[in-house]
């Protein structure tokens, strides 16, 4: 997503990221990588809850989720993996915003 940071925003889209970590070290990550979208720290998993991203020793640790959520705060499109490196393609979650 960060290589293709300008097609989301062409979109009208905006990503943001949930770290389950603290503000420094989501912030120390964040600028190690170059990364261009925000990201909001929740070191006590609260949104992790809201939206039932789970923690698992099962999957190494956190779960991926990737949620569309439109203006209006409805989720448009859930996505929740078993493993880490689960995640929607950037192109399957372009095309799913083009979908709505």
């Amino acid at each position: 997503m960060r290589d293709r940071y300008e097609e989301f925003k062409q979109r009208g889209a905006q990503i943001l990221a949930i770290a389950p970590d603290t503000l420094d070290n989501a912030r120390t990550y964040f600028q190690a990588n170059d990364i261009p979208f925000p990201c909001l720290p929740d070191p006590d998993r609260k949104v992790f809850r809201q939206y039932d991203v789970k923690s698992a020793m099962i999957s190494l640790g956190q779960r991926p989720g990737l949620f569309i959520i439109d203006k209006d705060g409805t989720v448009r499109y859930a996505y929740l993996g078993w493993q880490q490196w689960e995640i929607p393609s950037v192109d399957e979650t372009l095309a799913q915003l083009d979908a709505l």
